[in-house]
């Protein structure tokens, strides 16, 4: 999901030499006959409009369309794109429409652009025989982190942004949210620029991308988010209880705690941000932590709910140490030679908003 397919079937369609004959199929929910009909509304071949059409019927008309295609030297390309959501019954249409041919070539090529639930659906029992068809199967994967800066500086340059900055320091900050997906990618930097306009900044800084991230509030984000915020309340209670010495009984507390709910939501969130900046190693790190936590207060909990003559002296497991608070992400980056560094934050970007020479 948004790595391009469909952009990729578009350009595909636009460099297909003349011997083609397209059906372009963009709204998969057909039934059989429905989605003959749509291959003949899209290469203008003639309904019957005596409400007689029946599959049988279409079938013969499109053999007969694709033997005269034959003897122009020209093939029939159906073509597919969401095809994960094809039926059942469709999908096996399609197998049969491969069937025609003359003795020595095929007279249809059917091309299938699909997420990856149309490789899992393909490889269904009831989908084999579509499946042995199948001639080439081949995955597009998101950019890599060289190639998500090639193409971040190639939109900058179609912008008109001609001088590229010696060091993209923002490339760690995206690549962890974006995984290389061009759709998310889009959406950050286009995001980003808006930001940096509303703020009336020249300069691209982590502050503007990380407020742009956020501004998206997509669901992968914000499930994000939520766990780190769940993993750092953990925490704050495995603190609480090392502190201030707070001991279970099987009913109720025997210490009360009164704590400023609010700082507490502050000090999660901005815990859970935090652990953002870290990257995969931090938040590794800190469910490690998350997960000895847990067993730590299980353990609590346990020898607390055991009938004991001195409960005041009930000896309690060590509880675990927590990951190091310096994050790696915060640490200035070299300056180039010759150049002062003005800002921790802020990078030495040429402004979006200003087009190079003309």
């Amino acid at each position: 999901i948004g790595t391009g397919k469909t952009l990729m079937l578009r350009l595909m369609m636009d460099d297909l030499p003349d011997r083609f004959e397209t059906a372009l199929i963009l709204s998969p929910h057909l039934s059989r006959l429905e989605l003959l009909l749509a291959i003949f509304q899209d290469i203008g071949l003639p309904i019957p409009t005596d409400n007689t059409a029946s599959l049988d019927s279409l079938l013969r008309i499109l053999n007969d369309h694709l033997y005269a295609l034959a003897q122009q030297g020209k093939k029939l390309l159906i073509v597919i794109d969401e095809a994960q959501n094809l039926p059942d019954e469709s999908l096996e249409q399609l197998r049969l429409l491969s069937n025609f041919e003359t003795d020595t070539q095929k007279l249809l090529q059917i091309v299938l652009f699909g997420q990856p639930e149309l490789r899992d659906k393909l490889a269904q029992n009831n989908m084999r025989q579509l499946a042995q068809r199948v001639s080439i199967m081949e995955t597009l994967s998101p950019l890599s982190k060289q190639e998500m800066v090639s193409y971040i500086l190639h939109r900058f340059k179609k912008s008109g942004v001609y001088e590229m900055p010696r060091s993209f320091a923002t490339t760690d900050l995206l690549w962890r949210f974006t995984k290389g997906y061009p759709r998310l990618i889009n959406k950050i930097m286009s995001r980003t620029l808006l930001v940096a306009y509303a703020e009336k900044e020249t300069r691209i800084s982590r502050k503007i991308v990380r407020e742009a991230i956020a501004s998206l509030n997509t669901p992968k984000q914000k499930g994000r988010f939520s766990t780190l915020a769940l993993r750092w309340a953990t925490g704050f209670l495995l603190l609480l209880l090392l502190f201030w010495g707070v001991a279970f009984s099987p009913l109720r507390l025997t210490n009360t705690i009164s704590i400023d709910r609010q700082a507490i939501s502050g000090w999660i969130a901005q815990g859970a941000a935090w652990t953002t900046s870290l990257g995969e190693d931090g938040e590794r790190a800190l469910a490690s932590w998350h997960e000895q936590g847990l067993a730590w207060l299980n353990g609590l909990i346990n020898e607390s709910s055991q009938p004991s003559q001195s409960p005041q002296t009930l000896p309690l497991p060590a509880p675990p140490s927590p990951p190091s608070p310096l994050p790696q992400e915060e640490k200035n980056d070299p300056a180039p030679a010759g150049e002062p560094v003005a800002e921790s934050e802020r990078l030495e970007y040429p402004s979006p908003f200003m087009r190079g020479p003309q």
